[in-house]
């Protein structure tokens, strides 16, 4: 499954990893990995750094978040669907503006952050290994256990004892890609879907998304065969 994947760089604070950041809406998790660059720069650096928000929407409260931080964000809305022959065409298109803006602030890892559109093979092709994405459900063998848009809805109706986020690197598969961590929790007595998605977000997701790519940043993520090795360097 590693195979064709090409990690990004190692980077240091100096010289810190370029990262573009794709959002569809509030941009929590947004918030939480921009808090933890500054951060970071004030206790010794960071060895990533965010040049660019894109968002598929206007309007969205991620857009707010990274005005706050002084980050460079871009809409790149979807094109009007009859402008194009198929559905591909139009897919192709979109993607083809995000990666225009993506080299503009020559991105060295594509960091999907609550981004709701599935990318095309066509666009993961020359990203991959460089593109990472965090999805809220525990992991399986074949990947997400609760795979799409609605991971934590589809938990609690399958009675799934633990809720998760998972890490892993984005290919053409949904929510399928090499994991590169996860964490669980249980479920809680009565949590609703709104509750426990909020909870999963603060407790793990906030902090474990910006975690990996520290490692990411620092080259402390390698591939051995299939599986995705993260090097521990702390005492």
């Amino acid at each position: 499954m590693s195979e064709g994947l090409l990690l990004p760089r190692t980077a240091d604070p100096t010289d810190p990893l370029r990262l573009g950041v794709l959002i569809s809406g509030s941009g929590s998790g947004l918030e939480a990995l921009l808090q933890h660059q500054r951060s970071a720069r004030g206790s010794g650096g960071c060895p990533h750094v965010t040049v660019v928000v894109i968002s598929d929407k206007p309007d969205v409260k991620g857009l707010e978040r990274a005005a706050d931080f002084q980050v460079p964000a871009e809409v790149v809305p979807l094109p009007a669907r009859a402008d194009f022959d198929d559905t591909a065409a139009w897919r192709h298109a979109h993607e083809d503006a995000v990666d225009t803006v993506l080299d503009a602030h020559e991105v060295e890892l594509v960091v999907c952050s609550g981004y709701m559109r599935i990318l095309t093979e066509r666009f993961l092709a020359p990203w991959l290994g460089r593109i990472v994405n965090i999805h809220p459900s525990p992991w399986g063998p074949d990947g997400a256990l609760f795979p799409g848009a609605h991971g934590v809805r589809d938990l609690l109706a399958a009675g799934h004892p633990t809720a998760g986020a998972s890490v892993h690197f984005v290919t053409p598969g949904v929510d399928d890609g090499p994991l590169i961590a996860t964490e669980e929790t249980p479920v809680g007595p009565g949590e609703d879907e709104d509750a426990l998605g909020a909870r999963v977000r603060v407790e793990i997701e906030h902090r474990l998304y910006p975690a990996v790519i520290d490692a990411i940043a620092a080259g402390r993520v390698t591939f051995d065969g299939d599986r995705v090795r993260v090097r521990d360097d702390g005492p």
